[in-house]
Protein backbone atom coordinates (compact mmCIF):
# COMPACT_ATOMS: atom_id res chain seq x y z
CA UNK A 1 0.00 0.00 0.00
CA UNK A 2 2.79 2.41 0.88
CA UNK A 3 4.60 1.73 -2.38
CA UNK A 4 1.38 2.07 -4.41
CA UNK A 5 0.70 5.44 -2.80
CA UNK A 6 4.29 6.64 -3.24
CA UNK A 7 4.48 5.45 -6.84
CA UNK A 8 1.04 6.81 -7.70
CA UNK A 9 -0.59 3.57 -8.79
CA UNK A 10 -0.40 -0.20 -9.00
CA UNK A 11 1.58 -0.38 -12.26
CA UNK A 12 4.35 2.02 -11.18
CA UNK A 13 4.54 0.28 -7.79
CA UNK A 14 4.86 -3.12 -9.47
CA UNK A 15 7.73 -1.80 -11.59
CA UNK A 16 9.49 -0.39 -8.51
CA UNK A 17 9.02 -3.64 -6.59
CA UNK A 18 9.91 -5.73 -9.63
CA UNK A 19 6.80 -7.89 -9.33
CA UNK A 20 3.71 -8.30 -11.48
CA UNK A 21 0.71 -5.98 -11.26
CA UNK A 22 -1.45 -8.92 -10.18
CA UNK A 23 0.77 -9.57 -7.14
CA UNK A 24 0.55 -5.93 -6.04
CA UNK A 25 -3.21 -5.92 -6.63
CA UNK A 26 -3.74 -9.14 -4.64
CA UNK A 27 -1.64 -7.84 -1.75
CA UNK A 28 -3.62 -4.60 -1.74
CA UNK A 29 -6.92 -6.48 -1.72
CA UNK A 30 -5.73 -8.73 1.10
CA UNK A 31 -4.61 -5.74 3.18
CA UNK A 32 -7.91 -3.93 2.57
CA UNK A 33 -9.79 -7.07 3.68
CA UNK A 34 -7.70 -7.31 6.85
CA UNK A 35 -8.14 -3.63 7.65
CA UNK A 36 -11.82 -3.60 6.80
CA UNK A 37 -12.27 -1.29 3.86
CA UNK A 38 -10.87 0.53 0.88
CA UNK A 39 -7.48 2.09 1.56
CA UNK A 40 -6.70 3.52 -1.85
CA UNK A 41 -8.95 5.92 -3.68
CA UNK A 42 -8.57 5.63 -7.42
CA UNK A 43 -8.12 8.87 -9.28
CA UNK A 44 -7.75 9.71 -12.95
CA UNK A 45 -4.01 9.92 -12.30
CA UNK A 46 -3.60 6.64 -10.38
CA UNK A 47 -4.25 6.04 -6.71
CA UNK A 48 -4.21 8.15 -3.57
CA UNK A 49 -4.48 7.22 0.09
CA UNK A 50 -7.74 7.66 1.93
CA UNK A 51 -7.58 9.70 5.16
CA UNK A 52 -7.56 6.53 7.27
CA UNK A 53 -4.78 5.12 5.13
CA UNK A 54 -2.66 8.22 5.53
CA UNK A 55 -2.63 7.57 9.28
CA UNK A 56 -1.93 3.88 8.74
CA UNK A 57 0.89 4.74 6.33
CA UNK A 58 2.78 6.60 9.04
CA UNK A 59 2.60 3.57 11.31
CA UNK A 60 3.55 1.21 8.48
CA UNK A 61 6.61 3.28 7.61
CA UNK A 62 7.77 3.33 11.23
CA UNK A 63 7.30 -0.44 11.48
CA UNK A 64 9.25 -0.98 8.26
CA UNK A 65 12.14 1.01 9.70
CA UNK A 66 12.10 -1.10 12.85
CA UNK A 67 12.35 -4.28 10.78
CA UNK A 68 15.58 -3.15 9.11
CA UNK A 69 18.75 -4.67 10.56
CA UNK A 70 20.49 -2.45 13.09
CA UNK A 71 23.12 -0.39 11.33
CA UNK A 72 21.79 -0.93 7.84
CA UNK A 73 22.29 2.05 5.60
CA UNK A 74 25.52 3.07 7.31
CA UNK A 75 29.04 2.56 6.06
CA UNK A 76 31.47 1.04 8.56
CA UNK A 77 33.24 4.39 8.77
CA UNK A 78 29.97 6.01 9.95
CA UNK A 79 29.71 3.70 12.96
CA UNK A 80 32.64 4.93 15.02
CA UNK A 81 32.29 6.09 18.58
CA UNK A 82 29.54 5.65 21.11
CA UNK A 83 25.93 5.19 20.04
CA UNK A 84 22.85 5.61 22.19
CA UNK A 85 19.24 4.89 21.50
CA UNK A 86 16.42 6.63 23.32
CA UNK A 87 13.02 5.02 23.15
CA UNK A 88 10.13 6.88 24.69
CA UNK A 89 6.78 5.38 25.43
CA UNK A 90 3.60 7.26 24.64
CA UNK A 91 0.69 6.79 26.97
Amino acid sequence: MVEVADAGGISPAARRLRVSRSIVSRRRLRLEAQLGGQRLARTTRGAALTKASALFRGCACRLALLRRPLGSGFADSDLRGRRTCDVTRRT
